[in-house]
This record gives C-alpha cells, structure tokens and sequence, in this order.
C-alpha cells in the first residue's frame, strides 16, 4: 500500500531573501548605535557619525558634561528632515560669563549620512558635511531660548513619540542648574511649519542653505500610519527613537 503525502512548498529564496534583508536592517542600527559619543567625538567624520549616531542624537556627551557640572547653559537641537537626505544640527556653548555664545551649525546631506561605506583611508572631506560657527550675544541666545520655551521646551509631556528617521521632527536637548531637559516635536503630531525656533536659528546662522521644509499638517503621516509603514517595511534602512522621560530609547 502506497502512502499518499501532502507536499510541502518552502520557497527557500524568499526565505533567504527575507533573512538577508533582516541582517542588514540589524547591522544598519548596530552601526548607528554602536558607540558612545564623547566630548572628544567629532561629529563631522561620517565613520564617528554613523557609529555613534543614537548616542550623539541622545546628547550622551552633554549629559554627562552636565552632570559633572561642565556644561551649563549647553543646547544641541537637531533637525531630521527625512535622514538619509538632510540632518541640521546646531549647537549652543557659552563663554565664560555667558554673555556671549558659539552658535555651531551643521549641514549632513545624502552623501554625508547615506554613502558612508568609504575605506577608513579614503579621504573624508566630501562626506563631513558643511559647517558654520557664529558668535552670538546674550539677546540672541535669550531669542533661541524664548522662542523653544514657547514651543513647550521644559514643560512638555511626549513619553513614547516615536521620531522615525524618515520623516521630519526636532529634537533639542539643554542643561541648565544642573539638570538636563529634552523637547520634542515631530510631524503628524505638531504643526512644524508653525514653530518659530527654527526661523531664529536660520537667521542667526551664517549657512545660507534654508532649512527643509517639513509637510504641511494637514498632509504629514501620522504616528499610526508611520508605524503602520514601518512595520510593512522591515527591509528597509529606516529607524525610529522613542521618548522616554527626557531620554531617546
């Protein structure tokens, strides 16, 4: 007597295929969060950038700085506009007496954040990014100041917004008396085209580029439908920060 059996399909290229994709989204945030960024960390060379990525966007060296009583009056605020075309940073550090400050911008485009598999020989110009540095005065640093604060810096509750690498938000990070007070606004849930920091530090920076403009509110993707696509996408290079408290996780 013969034995009838039901044949099992395993479409092993799909698998392989699936499994692949898996591995590279896996070795794309290790990458990116392998490493702690330090003081001595040069954000500008797109090896220390990629690896330390998450660390730098937590400001891990500012709190540290700030918990040893070393950088008050410090703010980074970063602007993802889609990551793999344009990030901007700004960075606010005090003179002694804090009546005059550095304004330290930034600019990493495509090449600077997406080509970034370049031989540790190769020269790495191209890849830094453009950089400006402003001196700025009290009033200007009070404008920056006012004008986040008005915007819910220090006074916000975000816990568990999700900042997805591919669409716009803002982060800013500050240590003041000690204590260290992160603020984040993100399309699909703020109107970014409303804020008005970001027109204060465009004109109070010498980079001429303008800044990205976000979607409009009544087109930006929502934290669902962002998670939604994320989900069905899990080949992509694409990746999220959550808020939790005043940490990026």
């Amino acid at each position: 007597m013969s034995e009838s059996r039901v044949p099992v399909h395993t479409d092993t290229r799909k698998t392989y295929v699936r499994l692949a994709r898996a591995v590279g989204m896996v070795a794309i945030v290790a990458g990116l969060a392998g490493c702690t960024f330090t003081q001595t960390s040069d954000v500008s060379n797109p090896l220390v950038r990629k690896a330390s990525w998450f660390s730098y966007l937590n400001a891990d060296d500012l709190r540290q700085s700030c918990a040893a009583g070393d950088a008050e009056g410090q703010i980074r605020i970063i602007y993802n506009a889609e990551y793999y075309k344009e990030v901007r940073v700004f960075e606010l550090t005090p003179y002694p007496g804090f009546e005059e400050f550095n304004l330290t911008s930034r600019v990493f485009g495509p090449l600077e954040v997406k080509n970034i598999n370049v031989e540790l020989n190769a020269p790495l110009g191209a890849f830094g990014g453009e950089e400006a540095v402003d001196r700025i005065d009290r009033e200007s640093y009070l404008a920056i100041t006012d004008a986040l604060q008005a915007e819910g810096f220090g006074t916000q509750s975000r816990d568990g917004l999700r900042l997805y690498s591919d669409d716009y938000y803002w982060v800013a990070i500050g240590c003041s008396s000690g204590g260290v007070t992160l603020g984040a606004w993100a399309s699909g849930v703020d109107d970014l085209r409303s804020l008005e920091f970001p027109e204060v530090l465009a004109n109070l920076s010498s980079i001429e580029r303008e800044l990205p403009e976000p979607p409009a509110a009544e087109n930006a993707r929502s934290q669902g439908a962002a998670k939604l696509h994320y989900v069905q996408n899990d080949d992509s290079r694409d990746f999220y920060r959550t808020v939790r408290g005043n940490m990026l996780r």
